[in-house]
């Protein structure tokens, strides 16, 4: 569970001006609360909806309301989120109290965790989806990975630490979804996602040689040419099943209980483990391999995190 230092927080009687929205009335409650609060600045906008998420988190509504409101507060999250000041690299706790989590991330870890269980909630109540539920589910399984994304994303470019729980419930969320989708009926004559498309395994993998690519050599990341190659690397990578690689040396493994991105194992697999073996293509390790900064042959500038 997340918790916040009310010291990061403004004082309690502007919070009580705006942190007051129901979820239990019309929507139109709710969008007059959001409109009123794109007039308060971001320092009264960040904490108001960090409180209105975990206010969220807690309530008992149904799937679809959950997701309208997700939807709803989607925009003024990123919105605040783009004019929230950005931490000095390396000093991501310098102006937060403890945890050390900065407004954004706080943000960004309660819209995951939110959208988590719309997603849990809306495959038990609608076991077999019509097609808007269908899409329903699929905006919140895109939404998962972007919100992971931008999680990730800024923890490598600030060089900040992660909110407990972020790869452990990534993982969990594709162990679920594979699971899901090789006994769901709805899925049986789906057609593979073409390029371009959005798709999760991919939207996965990129992650994990995310992780992985900062965990071994920091700046791989910073390389423009290595962050676009990144989607197609994901395309060529496996993940396999442990018991297959027994006694292998050097693997690469995704434990699904870790709160980590892959490791690399310093001797040989001797024990099957809930996750996967990663193998990535060789053009992917040969960029983290190359280069005597780290870079090889091709520059690099500081990624970026887009909207979306």
């Amino acid at each position: 569970m997340l918790s916040f230092d009310a010291q990061s927080i403004p004082s309690p009687l502007a919070i009580r001006e705006c942190t007051r929205p129901r979820f239990d009335t019309d929507l139109e409650a709710l969008k007059d609360w959001l409109a009123g609060l794109r007039t308060r600045g971001v320092r009264q906008a960040g904490p108001a909806l960090v409180l209105t998420l975990e206010n969220l988190r807690k309530a008992e509504l149904s799937a679809s309301r959950r997701l309208t409101i997700l939807s709803l507060l989607k925009a003024p999250v990123l919105k605040t989120c783009a004019g929230l000041p950005k931490p000095y690299a390396g000093e991501a706790t310098a102006t937060e109290t403890a945890p050390g989590l900065t407004m954004e991330q706080r943000l960004g870890r309660l819209m995951f965790v939110n959208l988590d269980r719309a997603l849990h909630q809306l495959d038990k109540e609608h076991p077999v989806p019509s097609e808007r539920q269908q899409h329903k589910r699929l905006w919140l399984i895109r939404n998962l990975f972007r919100f992971a994304n931008r999680q990730i994303r800024y923890a490598i470019l600030w060089k900040a630490a992660l909110p407990a729980g972020t790869w452990r419930d990534l993982h969990e969320l594709y162990l679920y979804l594979s699971s899901r989708r090789s006994n769901s009926l709805w899925d049986l004559d789906a057609q593979r996602p073409t390029v371009g498309e959005f798709d999760q395994e991919i939207e996965y993998k990129t992650l994990l040689l995310l992780g992985l690519a900062a965990k071994l050599k920091d700046s791989a990341p910073q390389s423009e040419y290595f962050m676009d190659g990144l989607p197609a690397w994901a395309a060529q990578t496996r993940l396999e099943d442990p018991h297959t690689r027994l006694g292998r040396l050097r693997l690469f493994t995704v434990e699904v209980s870790a709160d980590e991105p892959p490791r690399q194992l310093q001797g040989s697999l001797d024990m099957a483990f809930r996750g996967w073996v990663l193998q990535p293509p060789y053009p992917y390790l040969h960029e983290l391999e190359s280069g005597p900064f780290g870079l090889g042959a091709f520059g690099g500038r500081p990624l970026g995190l887009e909207t979306f």
